[in-house]
């Protein structure tokens, strides 16, 4: 890009350079087929004319600021018409060329007299002149006689001096130059058009390099990956605007070459200061930076989107009508969706009836149509058509009742798959659905009253399981008190205190067994009460660990805790899920191989936190991830360790009750307890 404003900028010197040679010089035209010598003569004319004063001295013309070598010579014979005076002539010379013949290489005759076809006043003057001077140029009022013309770019005081009161009535010149001079302008001019051949070269080169990096660029920005801020809050703008914007940038960075070009002819002919090349060119200079950067943006953008694949989608008159059609496709789909299957199947079996209905109509009428031509034959299809559409219309009609009757059975199947067990529908006798429809009550009837038996039988025994607990509990206090009382007597011998020991653990056990029994129970029947709170999974997880230090020392593991996210908050019961983690790490504990860790780690995905933990099993795991989750399941057969089959199932079922998700999962010896809740972030938080 940067190589771009350089040239853009060489650009505008090139412009200012060709401007200055321009109007003198042709591309492919000898020095005798360009206008050299028109302008010499003009130069040479007008300094004669005011060296006279037959024009201005102080006055300016375009003349003024052209350069011409020294060695010619003019001779002119001038006849002027004073305003009511006699006319004057007068013979003079003027130039620097001596009067040697044999120093002359090139001779120029050139007469300029009034055109008598105008009428002239007393005085005079030129009557259309006198009477309206305005809009006219005095040159038409004259006709010459030369191989330049000259008589459109004389000054019009040349010819009609109002402020004189003369006009000219006739001149004869005759220029004469001196072969020196001749050679040094041939030469000026060849070093003038070989400067317009290598402006024109440069610009070609010029134009090349813009085009080879606009070229570069659109390869630059296609293997881009990233988007800025910026980018893509441009890539939301419709294409159009980018467009118009690109077309502006280019149309600027076209015209502002030819603007200095412009400035500079006018400048070489007289009709603007030097300043204004030099505010032009700086000004220039600043600008074709700007207008390269914002070409570049705009085809930066453009390829990004084609890049993408949502150029059409990006424009005003294209994209407005893709996103209308597609969201328009998407919801015909989404309402197809909605319906259930039967309504689905009706509406297409309906449609097709449709259709054909339409297709016998069209042709009976055609048929009618063409009885003239057909004749009876014609007549008779028409009336087979006829009765072919009554046909149609009674099935079709037929057909549409039984598809309704179809969509209220489907809709009574997806009642009683979602537990509406009770679930009815008012299909009619005569339906072929009726029949269906009844054994799908009969069964929703059926299963209402298993699960009802179902219900009662877990009611029972929870309310067994809560009553055999509370009545164990009065007995197992006085049995862990008597105990307590002999373990404090000093006369008992060694091998009694050994059986109180004994004594001690089991009652202790048992009193485990039965609360963990009582809480079960309770939560399983859903007669718990749950205080949730915000809380944090990682600071749960490092005050459990800390719990039990003694416990994880005595058993001999190594546990590695890693949390890999920051936010770690959840919605749980506090008492709860202390005792979650605490089962599971004892699960872990008592069931893990010897000289094997166990892993502790704390991930996240969208919008949850999930808790694993991960440990080695000590013996062949024969069973499933369900039969493990029931009550009083162990996974060692032989019930050597001190488990009660029951810290799975209190996990899985406070888990569940403070709103999470518990799974186990069993991959050869690896043993896999996870669980996962809702994330929590400042902006779900209650």
């Amino acid at each position: 890009m940067i190589v771009m404003s350089a040239a853009a900028i060489e650009g505008v010197n090139v412009s200012n350079r060709f401007a200055n040679v321009m109007d003198s010089v042709s591309y492919d035209a000898s020095f005798e087929e360009s206008d050299v010598m028109a302008d010499v003569m003009e130069k040479v004319i007008i300094d004669w004319a005011k060296d006279q004063g037959i024009i201005d001295k102080e006055a300016y013309y375009h003349t003024d600021d052209i350069k011409i070598p020294s060695g010619y010579k003019l001779k002119a014979d001038l006849v002027i018409q004073p305003y009511g005076k006699k006319s004057k002539k007068s013979t003079t010379t003027y130039g620097d060329l001596e009067s040697d013949k044999s120093a002359v290489n090139k001779v120029i005759d050139y007469k300029l007299q009034r055109n008598p076809s105008y009428n002239l006043r007393k005085n005079g003057q030129i009557e259309r002149y006198a009477v309206n001077p305005e809009g006219l140029d005095a040159s038409e009022f004259y006709k010459e006689t030369s191989q330049y013309s000259l008589l459109n770019t004389l000054p019009p005081d040349f010819f009609i001096d109002d402020q004189k009161k003369q006009r000219l009535e006739s001149l004869n010149i005759r220029l004469e130059f001196s072969t020196d001079f001749m050679n040094t302008l041939k030469t000026e001019y060849k070093q003038d058009q070989q400067m317009v051949k290598r402006c024109i070269k440069e610009a070609m080169i010029i134009v090349g390099i813009e085009v080879l990096g606009t070229i570069l660029l659109i390869i630059l920005f296609a293997l881009q990956k990233n988007r800025t801020r910026f980018f893509k809050a441009l890539d939301r703008i419709w294409w159009e605007v980018i467009a118009m914007i690109a077309i502006c940038g280019i149309g600027c960075i076209i015209s502002i070459p030819m603007m200095i070009a412009e400035v500079s002819r006018q400048y070489v002919n007289g009709n603007t200061a030097g300043s204004s090349v030099e505010v032009a060119m700086m000004s220039s200079y600043m600008v074709m930076p700007v207008l390269i950067g914002l070409f570049a943006i705009c085809v930066q953008t453009t390829v990004w989107r084609l890049k993408e694949h949502n150029f059409l989608d990006s424009t005003l008159c294209v994209g407005y009508f893709r996103k209308w059609y597609r969201n328009s496709k998407e919801r015909q789909k989404l309402e197809y969706e909605a319906m259930s299957f039967a309504e689905q199947h009706a509406k297409d079996r309906i449609r097709q009836f449709q259709i054909a209905r339409r297709i016998l109509i069209a042709a009976v009428i055609l048929l009618i149509c063409s009885i003239s031509a057909l004749g009876f034959v014609g007549f008779g299809l028409a009336v087979l058509g006829v009765f072919a559409i009554r046909y149609l219309t009674k099935y079709s009609d037929r057909y549409a009742e039984e598809q309704r009757d179809l969509c209220k059975l489907v809709e009574q199947i997806e009642k009683i798959s979602n537990g509406e067990l009770s679930a009815v529908t008012d299909i009619a006798k005569e339906s072929a659905y009726y029949d269906y429809s009844q054994k799908l009550t009969n069964i929703g009837s059926g299963m209402e009253k298993a699960l009802e038996a179902q219900l009662k039988g877990e009611r029972m025994k929870i309310d067994l399981i809560t009553n055999v607990s509370h009545d164990l509990k009065t007995p197992l206090t006085s049995i862990i008190g008597y105990v307590d009382l002999l373990s404090r007597d000093e006369t008992l011998s060694p091998e009694a205190r050994d059986y109180v020991q004994i004594l001690t653990k089991k009652t202790e056990r048992l009193k485990n067994i039965i609360a963990d029994l009582f809480e079960l129970a309770k939560s399983t029947s859903g007669d718990i009460k749950i205080n949730l709170e915000v809380m944090d999974m990682r600071r749960l997880i490092e005050q459990t660990l800390g719990d039990m230090e003694d416990q994880i020392k005595e058993a001999g593991f190594g546990i590695r805790f890693r949390c890999e996210t920051e936010n770690t908050q959840f919605l749980g019961d506090v008492n709860r899920m202390y005792r979650v983690v605490q089962n599971v790490l004892e699960n872990a504990l008592k069931y893990s191989l010897k000289g094997t860790r166990i892993f502790v780690n704390i991930t996240e995905d969208a919008d949850h936190i999930q808790l694993e933990v991960i440990n080695t099993a000590s013996y062949e795991m024969n069973f499933t991830e369900e039969e493990i989750m029931e009550r009083f399941a162990r996974a060692e057969k032989s019930r050597s360790s001190e488990g009660n089959g029951l810290g799975l199932s209190i996990a899985d079922s406070f888990t569940k009750n403070c709103g999470g998700e518990f799974a186990v999962k069993i991959e050869g010896d690896q043993f896999k307890v996870t669980v996962k809740f809702q994330k929590i972030t400042n902006e779900n938080i209650v």
